[in-house]
């Protein structure tokens, strides 16, 4: 099995992240979209993406529920709809930035726990347990166990799993989905959808890599010369204090050739599944 991990280990580029989109584009989502045939693939594009993806994930949701725990909650956008539907919703999301946004949006209409969902400790229990790309930073046991503990009827993931291959793919993230498919039947959770999506997530990976060629890299090349002109001392200390971070950062992105949507659908698999707590 999977060993245990920090969950939202992105924290700090997902603050980021959230604070451009937020700004340059109106978008509170955090997740990948949902790429329909059709529809550009580009990022004034992406939040109509998001959206669609929202609308799927909905779709899933059983008719017998009304509370519900929004793990990983991001900015708190999709708890914020879902109780505009009716629901009754709490968030876990560890303190970051994104917490912050999402106390601020919901207020007293949900409770924000502050925490990893590995440390949730409180007597409420909910309808349905649901991670959106958030199970993947979780160690899969854990997670579970406290679904069973906090869970009354139902557990929806939605994320990406690794395929079994022989080799390492050039895109990393994602439990191995054999691994997670055991698991389940090891508690004993009774499988209700299954539904592959990997084909509409994938190019958000073209997208990704679009964004790194025409706008961040230019712009980290524009900064660089500005440092070197205005004090560079300064510039040389910089890089130096964060080579490792940046060096993690240009082989992971910038310099990944296979940071592709063919590669994400050769090695992941991306699934919304609906499980009954038995």
């Amino acid at each position: 099995m999977s060993k245990a991990r920090q969950p939202y280990t992105r924290g700090r580029s997902m603050d980021l992240l959230y604070v451009f989109n937020r700004y340059f584009f109106e978008n509170e989502y955090m997740h990948f979209g949902y790429w329909e045939d059709g529809l550009d693939v580009k990022y004034l594009n992406l939040k109509q993406a998001q959206e669609r993806y929202v609308q799927e994930i909905f779709r899933l949701l059983p008719a017998d529920i009304k509370t519900i725990l929004d793990v990983g909650c991001g900015s708190g956008e999709m708890a914020s709809q879902l109780i505009a539907r009716g629901y009754s919703v709490d968030c876990v999301c560890p303190p970051t930035v994104l917490s912050h946004y999402a106390k601020q949006k919901l207020q007293d209409r949900a409770q924000v726990f502050e925490c990893r969902f590995e440390e949730l400790d409180t007597d409420r229990r909910y309808d349905l347990i649901y991670f959106s790309e958030s199970f993947q930073f979780i160690n899969m046991r854990r997670a579970l166990e406290q679904c069973r503990r906090y869970g009354n009827r139902y557990v929806l993931v939605a994320d990406v799993f690794r395929k079994d291959m022989p080799e390492k793919g050039p895109i990393g993230g994602g439990h191995k989905y054999s691994e997670f498919l055991e698991l389940v039947r090891e508690f004993r959770f009774e499988e209700i959808a299954n539904v592959d999506v990997t084909e509409y997530i994938a190019p958000s990976f073209d997208l990704e890599t679009r964004t790194m060629e025409e706008f961040l890299k230019p712009m980290l090349l524009v900064i660089r010369r500005m440092l070197a002109v205005m004090n560079p001392l300064l510039r040389r200390l910089l890089l130096f204090a964060n080579r490792k971070k940046l060096n993690r950062f240009k082989t992971r992105y910038m310099d990944n050739p296979g940071r592709n949507r063919h590669s994400f659908a050769k090695y992941k698999t991306y699934r919304f599944i609906l499980f009954r707590i038995t």
